[in-house]
């Protein structure tokens, strides 16, 4: 039963949204990021990614009554070469839904490449964007275009650019 099948999927998908939010709900969520951006952000030696870079904790009882909680040591290594140290104390009272630390780079030679480095991946991030975008738009085509063949299924666009079919 195509109706069946489409409501039990529905389900699915609302019951992992809730998750996903809930989950992101209970976190600490600390965004490193740098001035310019596309530096490495490496904490306790792992390689988080290019900033910004948003990573979740979780913060135990005795720190949230303590009212400030530390992380692991983290880094930033622009592709020149530079570095320099995020903080890993954090103020759960000044910020307790989380924070955003920017590291300025320090100032010496190798800027130019640095800068190259952060136009780079900001071209990627928006390659990134437009090809979720054209994935998304040609997901909700064929799941019209199916619902098109299967009468029994009414399909309506949805706020997202989609469509909810039932």
């Amino acid at each position: 039963n195509v109706r069946g099948d489409v409501a039990m999927k529905s389900q699915r998908f609302l019951g992992l949204l809730l998750i996903f939010f809930l989950s992101g709900c209970s976190g600490y969520r600390i965004t490193y990021n740098t001035e310019p951006i596309g530096a490495a952000v490496i904490c306790n030696g792992i390689n988080e990614g290019y900033s910004p870079v948003k990573l979740n904790y979780s913060p135990d009882e005795d720190a949230r009554q303590r009212g400030f909680f530390s992380t692991v040591p983290c880094r930033a290594i622009w592709s020149s070469g530079v570095t320099k140290d995020f903080s890993n104390t954090w103020d759960l009272n000044e910020f307790p839904n989380g924070v955003i630390q920017t590291l300025r780079r320090p100032s010496g030679e190798g800027y130019s490449q640095d800068a190259e480095f952060a136009l780079k991946i900001q071209n990627m991030e928006s390659q990134r964007r437009a090809a979720k975008a054209a994935e998304d738009a040609a997901y909700a085509a064929r799941r019209a275009a199916r619902a098109a063949e299967d009468k029994s299924v009414t399909c309506n666009p949805n706020y997202l650019g989609g469509f909810n079919c039932n």
